[in-house]
């Protein structure tokens, strides 16, 4: 009887084990997979065209290998859950090659919400800019944004620039569930990237990514958001820091 129940015991153990080991591996943080699963265009941002790529006048700017980007996806509005969002650019110029820049905001109408005057930091790299905490952007309305960049100080009429889309999207109570749950830094962004909600994704990895440059960790989900977007031509260039705007 001893002996049975002591078996009983053991493989009760180990079934418990075996059982656990699946939500174990799941919060074990080295198994998460951050990757960005794009939503396939639903027809709502026909008409709407994007531009992460420089274009305007070059002349006036030094030649550069890799133009202004824009940190978004190819298709559709990017998604966010903040109602002052982040966005993230690439920018090849360093603060004394150019004449400063500017980032508007605007609603469905063209209207201004949000407009600054920036200065870029000194060195090039990948740059920051926030809405701030006076402009809130509402739930499922898509925003239109311009950054521009202007080389000379003489002609602000012909800047290099690009453009896109920002939507705010509602956290459905299942996503705000599993970040609540969250025991780690990489979780939310393995939650919102594969929920296609770019932006916050975006974000908190490369908030991530600044503070631990050399983290291999870091480094290689950076690669991988990048990379899922098509732009791991970027993946090399430093996080500079945010701009800041002229007073």
């Amino acid at each position: 009887m001893r002996k049975s129940i002591i078996a009983f015991t053991i493989t009760f153990a180990s079934l418990c084990i075996s059982y656990m080991m699946p939500i174990m591996a799941y919060f074990d943080s080295s198994n998460i997979q951050i990757r960005f699963n794009e939503k396939e265009p639903d027809g709502s941002s026909r008409g709407r065209p994007s531009r992460r790529v420089g274009t305007g006048s070059r002349g006036e700017c030094p030649p550069v290998q890799v133009p202004v980007t824009a940190l978004i996806p190819a298709k559709n509005p990017g998604l966010t859950v903040e109602e002052h969002p982040t966005f993230w650019f690439f920018v090849p110029y360093q603060f004394s090659n150019t004449a400063g820049g500017e980032f508007a905001l605007q609603d469905e109408a063209n209207n201004d919400v949000y407009r600054t005057s920036f200065k870029l930091p000194e060195t090039a790299g990948i740059v920051s800019l926030s809405v701030p905490s006076t402009v809130s952007l509402k739930l499922n309305k898509s925003y239109q944004w311009y950054f521009k960049i202007y080389c000379s100080r003489q002609n602000f009429s012909n800047p290099v620039f690009v453009h896109g889309w920002v939507e705010r999207e509602a956290l459905k109570p299942d996503l705000e569930r599993l970040l609540q749950t969250a025991n780690d830094k990489r979780s939310p962004i393995a939650i919102y990237a594969e929920n296609g909600i770019w932006y916050s994704a975006l974000t908190e990895l490369a908030k991530l990514h600044f503070a631990e440059p050399k983290n291999t960790v870091f480094i290689n989900d950076w690669a991988n958001l990048l990379r899922d977007v098509d732009l791991e031509n970027l993946a090399q260039q430093p996080i500079v820091g945010e701009v800041k705007s002229y007073p």
